[in-house]
């Protein structure tokens, strides 16, 4: 891909002549803004770049897991020497567009790790900002392979099941060893079915790339016993993976035909059905060292396939079985990884956001360092946001219903909206002119919105118009007796969503919102976008009706409960720490170090007692030891030896009267199958900000959290 800025490239080039040399060791003024105690403890890069496209201050992470460098190597290094040279022009582009404009960017790609060729995929995110006059770029990155991993297996599962029917057993697992070998950057591939005696071939496929280097091959070669010592005997033997990274040549094991390409690495798993080992599949001559990554990988792509290769050969037909059954592994996967992700990620973004907000009510600081200060704050937000997005791919989200105005949601949504449905379609915004409060989770509210727009967008061809509005509505109950789809009568805000697109066939009218109904084309979509939405609406005792005529549209009416009371604020300004009462003691329970040391600071210095824990035994013996009253217990979810709530009970037993504060930067649904988030029990999602922290304190104490 070749991208050319020339008017970018022309600004970089005037900047990089005056651009003022920001010295990690002789600016201690830059050092207060860009500690090393804030933006080390992050677990992804960090890094800000000059108009030169130099850097000029990094994290430990970039130094270390980046570029391998030492700290006397990094300063000046030109940032686009870490990017995989396919990667690099988009890389480019963008700190272009972030330096000449303003504007924050994101976007996914390769890192070179020390140099390369090994790499990651990260999601980068990237903004500008202003130092006496002059712009850098402060950008932030996370790791996403595995979520990249995910996302092409996935895809390769789905183009698999495509091809079951009409394709035979060989093309099928001749196309898993090349997705095999591409995700693991190997050269060949190749599967070896296993005989009766569980020790010689029956059956061998080759993947396309090996295919070719085996014209060379004598024909009809004696492949050596599968388990021949330091081959692949355990593969067999113990039922386990074999990862060879020291071969030196397999010709030095055994005789190898003539022509039979030399091999340095080599990773087969075995494909296990029982007790019996059905089959060896396996890639070789990868540029550098594989790893559990790779073993997961191959043992994944291996076993998905052999499933249809068993159907095949018992000439089974279950196609739509099996792809019920993929889509419910695929949502199981991608939550599993994002609440992983969202836990680790999200503590250090807590150590960040705390720091900063610290640091940013310190007297002294004058304004231009505030600035600065709030520049990384929103950094750090945007990064929140981030882990938010793979959450929300996973359709796990947080049940965590909040007051909000549905009026200032969809608004916040507009330009996310407008870009999924393109330039041809027109998407006008009708909203009502009071007040909509409901209650509900934000998130679930971009799920319905997100959904309703792509499948009106789907249902448009070429140009087209699509309409949101709102309206507040009562409904009595004569309305209800006379059929209105609100079958409860009261006051609601409606959410309408319509569009001019091709509208749906009465026939399929009463179906559209079961799970796996779709109208689409059989690779366009699986018939849970509907069905999604319908249960959110259910969840939170709405209504939702759909009214479409083929050729004339489509409108969707969604009715949700009107909320009575005061909304809830809006955080998404920095707000100044609330007063405090202060006198009460808090026992703190958490076992990252950081978390744990920045949490009692946050409190002492609202004026809070705290006693702090790093596992709960501790917090247990704590408990038992302190002569006075300990308020609240504050206690992280995820630990060694137990987790929050068992810890929370055992508490409770010595001292009944305790309050518990649970925080974790897992979503909420994740957290009630741990046993959390009954009724009452409060609960602070990470990150939190110090005004959010020292608000939930208060209305715990207070008998409101």
């Amino acid at each position: 891909m070749t991208v050319t800025v020339h008017s970018s490239h022309k600004y970089m080039s005037e900047q990089s002549q005056k651009c003022p040399k920001l010295d990690r060791n002789h600016s201690p003024k830059y050092e207060q803004i860009f500690s090393k105690a804030i933006i080390d403890p992050f677990p992804g890069s960090f890094t800000i770049n000059d108009a030169n496209g130099r850097i000029v201050w990094w994290n430990a992470y970039y130094r270390d897991v980046i570029l391998g460098l030492p700290e006397s190597e990094l300063a000046g290094y030109e940032a686009m020497k870490v990017f995989h040279p396919d990667d690099r022009a988009l890389a480019f582009e963008k700190m272009s567009n972030i330096l000449a404009h303003g504007v924050e960017e994101t976007a996914e790609g390769r890192v070179l790790l020390h140099g390369g060729p090994e790499y990651q995929w990260r999601m980068l995110s990237g903004s500008r900002i202003m130092i006496e006059g002059e712009p850098f770029v402060v950008a932030i990155g996370i790791e996403i392979t595995e979520r990249k991993r995910f996302e092409a297996i996935n895809t390769f599962r789905l183009n698999l099941l495509d091809r079951a029917e009409t394709s035979s057993v060989e093309t099928l697992l001749r196309a898993t060893l090349e997705e095999a070998e591409r995700l693991t950057e190997s050269r060949i591939g190749f599967c070896h079915f296993t005989g009766d005696d569980q020790l010689t071939l029956s059956r061998q496929v080759l993947s396309g790339k090996m295919y070719r280097q085996f014209q060379a091959v004598e024909e009809e070669p004696a492949h050596p016993p599968l388990n021949t010592p330091e081959l692949w005997a355990d593969a067999l033997l113990n039922r386990s993976p074999v990862v060879l990274n020291n071969n030196a040549g397999l010709r030095h094991l055994f005789k190898l035909p003539a022509g039979h390409p030399d091999i340095q690495r080599t990773l087969v798993v075995p494909v296990m059905r029982g007790d019996t080992v059905q089959a060896i599949v396996g890639v070789a001559e990868k540029p550098y060292d594989y790893d559990d990554n790779d073993v997961r990988l191959v043992g994944t792509l291996a076993d998905f396939a052999w499933d249809i290769v068993a159907r095949k050969r018992a000439e089974l037909s279950e196609q739509k079985i099996q792809e019920v059954l993929l889509q419910a592994q695929k949502m199981e996967l991608i939550g599993q990884l994002a609440g992983g992700i969202a836990h680790d990620f999200n503590n250090m973004l807590g150590v960040i956001l705390g720091n900063v907000e610290l640091a940013m009510l310190h007297p002294a600081l004058d304004q231009s360092l505030q600035n600065n200060l709030k520049m990384i704050l929103k950094a750090v937000e945007r990064s929140a946001e981030l882990t938010t997005q793979l959450l929300a791919f996973s359709r796990k989200q947080a049940v965590m219903p909040v007051v909000l105005d549905l009026n200032t949601m969809v608004e916040r949504m507009l330009s996310m909206l407008r870009g999924l449905v393109g330039d041809q379609i027109t998407l006008v915004w009708i909203p009502e002119s009071h007040n909509t409060p409901v209650k509900i989770d934000p998130v679930q509210i971009d799920l319905i919105l997100g959904n309703l727009t792509v499948n009106a967008r789907d249902a448009i061809t070429g140009s087209g118009k699509i309409s949101i509005e709102t309206r507040n509505i009562s409904v009595d109950k004569q309305a209800c007796a006379a059929g209105h789809p609100c079958k409860l009568p009261g006051e609601y805000v409606m959410l309408v969503l319509t569009d001019t697109g091709s509208g749906i066939a009465k026939k399929d009218l009463p179906h559209i919102f079961e799970p796996f109904f779709t109208t689409k084309e059989k690779d366009q979509g699986a018939g849970m976008g509907l069905s999604t939405v319908y249960g959110i609406i259910k969840q939170n005792k709405g209504f939702i009706d759909c009214q479409s005529e083929p050729g004339q549209g489509t409108a969707f009416n969604i009715y949700l409960p009107k909320h009575r009371g005061y909304a809830d604020p809006d955080d998404s300004s920095v707000p100044l720490p609330s007063e405090s009462r202060g006198k009460e003691t808090v026992l703190i329970v958490e076992d990252e170090p950081d978390i744990l040391s920045l949490c009692k600071l946050m409190l002492e210095n609202n004026g809070y007692a705290v006693l702090t824990a790093s596992t709960p035994l501790e917090a247990i013996r704590i408990t038992r030891q302190y002569a006075e009253k300990i308020h609240i217990l504050m206690t992280d979810v995820i630990m060694p030896e137990m987790n929050g709530c068992e810890l929370a009970r055992k508490l409770q037993l010595i001292r009944p009267d305790i309050k518990t504060l649970y925080m974790s930067g897992y979503t909420s649904d994740i957290i009630a199958q741990e046993g959390v988030l009954e009724e009452g029990v409060g609960f602070i999602s990470k990150p939190f900000s110090l005004s959010a922290l020292t608000k939930k304190v208060d209305e715990l104490l207070s008998g409101e959290g």
